[in-house]
């Protein structure tokens, strides 16, 4: 078998920045895969997510689910379902604030 010398060096990297997710639970994993799909995204238009914004999505990954992550004019806006919410949309800013104004939620209805 021919090793290809990018292929390894790819391996490397990759390996190194995803060891420290072989320690999280299964349900942890499949929380954040739709936040590395977002991100991907985002990174194919040339968008990063800044250090907030990207605490303030984890912050609310804990108890909800992921269910889109949009750039907008002024920051990043994300949709949730879950922790009591039927739905809960937000624009995060690079800062990591989020604008009143830019806020918008249903909360679940029970039965």
């Amino acid at each position: 078998m021919a090793v290809d010398f990018n292929a390894v060096m790819w391996a490397r990297r990759t390996a190194e920045a995803l060891e420290p997710l072989r320690s999280l639970e299964a349900s942890d994993l499949d929380r954040l895969t739709s936040l590395i799909r977002a991100m991907s995204d985002l990174a194919k238009r040339g968008i990063r997510l800044s250090d907030q914004q990207f605490s303030v999505i984890l912050q609310n990954l804990y108890s909800k689910s992921l269910i889109q992550v949009q750039a907008e004019k002024g920051g990043i806006l994300v949709e949730f379902t879950g922790g009591g919410f039927e739905y809960e949309r937000f624009l995060v800013r690079s800062d990591g604030r989020v604008p009143n104004s830019r806020y918008e939620a249903e909360v679940a209805r029970d039965g």
